[in-house]
């Protein structure tokens, strides 16, 4: 007994390190805008009086999860809102959850008459294959998907308890299970799965009795289904119609078990179909495989119940996320596999102990489960690394998908957030071409675009202040172009784009200015000054000048001493001298009589230019 005890510590050991190796670096990663501002973040009810009134209550997020509320609301009580506790708390409970895999594959594996040692292994290789699983990754390094890792817990201790006839204990964990979130609705079907195989109760007890005696859990189980339904916001046949439920429930189980075999390229969000739609042959296709494989593995129950009940286990802890009740965005999820994954281990820890009955075979068992176990430790440890922001997450998401509509949204808003607008906007711009009709990304793109243009007038107008002309006019010819056309911004480019010489340039813009604005005499104006003034002859017109200016001085009722200099400019650009000096005289006599001496003595010298 202390030999046994002492192995399974070492175990327990290598399990800590590597969960250290693979999922460690989880700690030191931020919340990211997706569930966590509405679940953590904005959630004043977590640190508020009547969390556990509310909790019990609330459908926020559209889960039935009154335990995990609570758990937060400790976490944020004692902690704050640092994102570090929340991951500490998901990885030490993950670590939990891997050595109570150890502890049931060993149950298991005892009622399978497997030798001493290929027990140990088996259950040292079903716990690690659980631990660093790439499939894990979300539900650990997600803080709003902690509920999963929590409700497993529990769950594994009422499979333990159930397996060595402790019921009372079983049916009281399975409780505790559906308070943190019903994620095992089926839970009794599993537990008909393991009298099939290894307790082996189906050749000696009637199906009757076998499901009389799980009339807790399957209480239970209806309990939690009701109140996840009840707060569940499943979609409506005319978002997703019949077709399209049954093809994504005819292919998930191939997918899940893919992914299992196969955790390469995991997106962080598989997204539903912007518009989803049937596939036949894949739902025809699905179906006969659904078909064979059950068939099979039916047949084969006499000789050998393991695969039938793990392949049963498995669709049915599968079903209430399969895609008949589509719910939110995804299509699938790797959340969702976080309690079938322990399946999936319990399988290799079996082939592995019936493997291990040959002394050559065993070493290749080893040797095979050594390698994979590697494998996905460092295929586990990169995909931490994707969950270690906003920006790194859905940037990963579109890498695996550029038309993943969802990530291009999020990416866009945890870009804003940095202040990295350019990018944000293009961002929003790409899901737009996809979703023409996304509210959201049309306000915020407009909201940027409306901050960028405020930005680029103000450090403009403080440039030409400056007499940074030519960055004044990069400025400002960037906030017009973002959408900024008041008079005010027009001006100050037109006389940024004179000061730098580009004369023709800036009377464009005044004439647009103008026609955009008929009624602003100061735009007006301007234009004319420099119509009469360019010192390119092919910008100057002094005959429109002229005009302008006259039109200027009638709507100031001549009132104004600039505007009479203006037109004096205008007259003497066309070579009308005269004309040109008696009105800069008449200026200038404006500007003294209002008291205006610095402008009448600068269009004093206009007036003696033009008497010379």
């Amino acid at each position: 007994m202390h030999r046994q005890r002492v192995s399974a510590a070492v175990d327990l050991l290598l399990v800590a390190a590597a969960a250290g190796f693979a999922l460690a670096p989880v700690v030191r990663n931020g919340f990211v805008n997706w569930d966590d501002p509405t679940v953590l973040l904005g959630n004043t009810r977590l640190t508020g009086a009547g969390v556990v009134e509310w909790a019990f209550s609330t459908t926020l997020i559209g889960h039935f999860q009154p335990l995990a509320w609570l758990m937060w609301s400790a976490l944020a009580r004692t902690f704050g809102l640092s994102p570090e506790p929340f991951h500490a708390t998901s990885l030490l409970l993950h670590v939990i959850n891997a050595a109570l895999v150890y502890a049931l594959a060993g149950t298991v594996m005892v009622r399978t008459a497997a030798p001493p040692r290929a027990i140990r292994g088996a259950a040292l290789a079903a716990s690690l294959l659980f631990l660093v699983h790439p499939v894990v990754v979300e539900p650990v390094a997600w803080a709003s998907a902690y509920p999963y890792v929590a409700a497993l817990t529990p769950l594994l201790g009422a499979t333990l308890a159930y397996l060595t006839g402790k019921r009372t204990v079983a049916v009281a964990c399975y409780a505790v299970s559906i308070l943190v979130r019903p994620v095992a609705i089926g839970f009794p079907l599993v537990l008909l799965a393991l009298d099939a195989w290894p307790l082996k109760r189906m050749r000696r007890t009637p199906l009757t009795r076998l499901v009389g005696d799980k009339a807790w859990f399957i209480a239970l189980s209806v309990v939690g289904g009701v109140l996840e339904w009840r707060s569940r916001d499943v979609a409506g046949l005319q978002d997703v119609g019949l077709g399209a439920r049954l093809t994504d429930a005819a292919k998930a189980p191939f997918v899940y078990a893919l992914r299992l075999i196969w955790p390469v390229r995991l997106s962080p969000l598989d997204a539903l179909p912007i518009a989803p739609a049937p596939d036949w042959g894949v739902l025809v296709a699905g179906v006969a495989a659904l078909a064979v494989v059950s068939l099979v593995v039916w047949a084969r129950r006499r000789t050998s119940a393991a695969p039938a009940a793990a392949w049963f286990a498995f669709l049915v802890l599968l079903l209430p996320v399969a895609g008949l009740l589509p719910s939110g965005v995804q299509a699938t999820a790797d959340r969702y596999l976080y309690v079938p994954a322990v399946l999936c281990a319990i399988a290799a820890a079996a082939l592995i102990a019936q493997l291990a009955t040959s002394s050559s075979r065993a070493f290749i068992a080893a040797a095979a489960a050594v390698g994979v176990v590697i494998a996905f430790a460092v295929l586990t440890r990169q995909q931490v690394g994707y969950w270690h922001d906003s920006i790194a997450l859905w940037s990963r998401a579109i890498e695996l998908d550029p038309r993943n509509d969802v990530a291009l949204y999020n990416l866009a808003v945890a870009l804003a957030e940095q202040g990295r607008d350019d990018e944000a906007m293009q961002r929003y711009e790409q899901t737009i071409a996809l979703v023409p009709d996304h509210d959201l990304a049309r306000r915020e793109l407009a909201k940027l675009k409306e901050r960028r243009t405020r930005t680029e007038t103000t450090e403009g107008l403080a440039m030409v202040q400056q007499g940074r002309s030519p960055e004044a006019a990069a400025r400002l010819r960037a906030a017009v172009n973002a959408g900024a056309h008041d008079a005010t911004t027009t001006n100050a480019l037109a006389y940024a784009l004179m000061q730098s010489g580009r004369s023709g340039e800036a009377v464009a813009i005044l004439d647009r200015a103008s026609a955009d604005h008929p009624g602003d005499v100061n735009l007006k104006h301007n234009l004319a000054r420099m119509l009469a003034t360019a010192d390119d002859e092919s910008v100057r017109d002094p005959e429109r000048a002229i005009a302008l200016a006259k039109d200027v001085c009638a709507s100031t009722g001549n009132r104004d001493p600039r505007a009479l200099d203006t037109l004096a400019l205008a007259y003497a650009a066309a070579g009308e001298r005269t004309a040109a000096r008696d009105t800069a005289r008449a200026a200038a006599a404006l500007a003294r009589q209002m008291g205006d001496p610095a402008t009448a003595a600068a269009i004093d010298a206009h007036a003696a230019a033009f008497a010379r």
